[in-house]
C-alpha cells in the first residue's frame, strides 16, 4: 500500500487530492513531548480529512524522553489526544525518537545511551499496548546498526523503518523511502512510505485501536477493506462457508444485497449501491447459530 506520513509542517491540506492520486494510507503526527499542549495543531484536522476520503490512519508521537518514566508520561498525554477516533484508527501507533531526541535530552543534561533509548521506547509502546492500542517503532538503519534499539526490541514489535535506497536493509511493516516526495494536494515536500501489512484487515480483525472484538465464524469473505461504489453500480462479495451464508446491510436504503445462487461452499453476493453520496453502511456475514459479523464498509461515492 501507497501511504505518506505527515504533521502541521506540511500545512493545510487537501485531503481530497491526496485520495485521488492513489495515496492509500496516512501516519498523521499526533504530538511530541510529555504535555497536552504538545499536541500537532493540525492532529484533528489531518485526521478527519484523512478519515472522510476514505484513507486509512494510523499516527506516530515524536519523543523528547529523557527517562522510562517520561516515555510511559508520553504515553498517556498520546492515548488522550487518540482517544476520540477510537475504532476509527486501522494503521499502528508509532514510537519516533531520532537525532533530535537526544539532542533535546544533551540540553537537559542527560546523554542516554543504547540500554536507555531502548528502554524509552520500550516504555512508551508497552504503555500503549496496555491500553489496546497496535504500536510500531519508527527508526532508521544507523539507529539499528549502532545499537540503540536492541535485537530483543527490533523482533518484539512491527518497525517503521526509513530507508531511502534499494530493497530495505532491515525487515519492516511500514517503510519510509523518501522524504522529498510530492503528493498531489500536500504544497512542498512529503515523506512517503510503503506498508508492507494489512493493517485494516488486522488491527479491526484483532479489537486493537478500540475496535470491537470480532467472534470467530465459519465464513470466509474475499473482502477485508472498506470500499466506495457509485450510485447505481454494484460490488460482488465472495463467501466460503461449509453452510449457507446470509449478507446483509446494517442501514437501510443504502445498498441492496442481491444473493447468486450458491455452488457447493462458494456463495457470491452483489452489493448494489443504491443511497445517496456519502452514505454508508456495514456488510455483515452470518450462518445458523452465529451472530450477525461486520466485514466491512460499503459507502456510496
Amino acid at each position: 500500500m501507497k501511504g505518506i506520513d505527515v504533521s502541521k509542517h506540511n500545512g493545510t491540506i487537501d485531503w481530497g487530492r491526496v485520495a485521488a492520486s492513489g495515496i492509500e494510507f496516512v501516519m498523521v503526527r499526533a504530538g511530541y513531548g510529555n504535555l497536552i499542549s504538545q499536541k500537532d495543531p493540525k492532529f484533528e484536522e489531518n485526521v478527519r480529512g484523512a478519515l472522510s476520503h476514505d484513507l486509512h490512519v494510523g499516527a506516530y508521537w515524536f519523543s523528547y524522553a529523557v527517562s522510562a518514566v517520561d516515555a510511559q508520561t508520553e504515553a498517556e498525554v498520546c492515548k488522550k489526544v487518540l482517544d476520540p477516533y477510537k475504532g476509527k484508527l486501522d494503521f499502528p501507533i508509532a514510537f519516533d525518537y531520532e537525532y533530535d531526541s537526544i539532542r533535546y535530552a544533551n540540553e537537559q543534561g542527560v546523554n542516554p545511551d543504547n540500554a536507555q533509548i531502548d528502554g524509552m521506547g520500550r516504555a512508551f509502546l508497552e504503555r500503549m499496548k496496555a491500553d489496546g492500542w497496535y504500536v510500531a517503532l519508527y527508526t532508521n538503519n544507523d539507529f539499528i546498526r549502532s545499537g540503540r534499539f536492541s535485537a530483543a526490541t527490533l523482533k518484539a514489535y512491527d518497525v517503521w523503518l526509513a530507508d531511502y535506497s534499494g530493497e530495505p536493509d532491515y525487515p519492516c511493516a511500514i517503510r519510509q523511502t523518501s522524504s522529498t516526495g510530492t503528493v498531489p494536494g500536500i504544497g512542498g515536500k512529503v515523506d512517503m512510505d510503503e506498508s508492507f501489512q494489512n493493517y485494516p484487515a488486522i488491527i479491526p480483525a484483532g479489537g486493537y485501536n478500540g475496535y470491537p472484538v470480532q467472534v470467530s465464524t465459519i465464513v470466509e469473505i474475499d473482502t477485508t477493506m472498506d470500499i466506495s461504489y457509485a450510485h447505481g453500480t454494484y460490488y460482488v462479495v465472495k463467501t466460503t462457508s461449509p453452510q449457507p451464508v446470509t449478507l446483509t446491510a446494517g442501514t437501510g436504503g443504502v445498498a441492496t444485497i442481491v444473493p447468486f445462487p450458491r455452488t457447493g461452499n462458494i456463495q457470491l453476493f452483489a452489493v448494489v449501491a443504491v443511497g445517496q453520496s456519502g452514505q454508508e453502511t456495514g456488510i455483515y456475514t452470518s450462518v445458523s447459530g452465529e451472530k450477525p459479523l461486520r466485514r466491512f464498509k460499503f459507502k456510496i461515492q
